[in-house]
């Protein structure tokens, strides 16, 4: 499993409405995307959001990369402060609860 970190830094109080244009409008889109696992977006302090995107194999999760640039430039970056930080690469140990 390959895993792609992004931080980001919103205007003060924009938190929710981002959540919510995510999970309206970028959300579906990685899940037509080969290879997607899983997605989480977290609220990781003040202003601050962090996202987690999970894919099969690097080359599905580099082109989600460019999808989630794309997609903040053309739908969020009013709400955003700075460049976002951001960390790939592969998943050491994955742990999930067992049935």
């Amino acid at each position: 499993m390959f895993i792609v970190i992004r931080k980001y830094t919103v205007q003060r109080g924009a938190a929710s409405v981002w959540a919510q244009r995510v999970q309206d409008g970028f959300v579906p889109l990685l899940r037509q995307m080969p290879g997607f696992v899983g997605y989480h977006l977290v609220e990781s302090g003040q202003d601050v959001i962090a996202t987690i995107t999970m894919f099969e194999n690097a080359h599905e999760a580099l082109a989600s990369s460019e999808l989630a640039a794309e997609w903040v430039r053309d739908n969020v970056m009013e709400l955003t402060r700075g460049v976002p930080e951001y960390t790939v690469g592969s998943a050491l140990i994955t742990a999930l609860k067992e049935p």
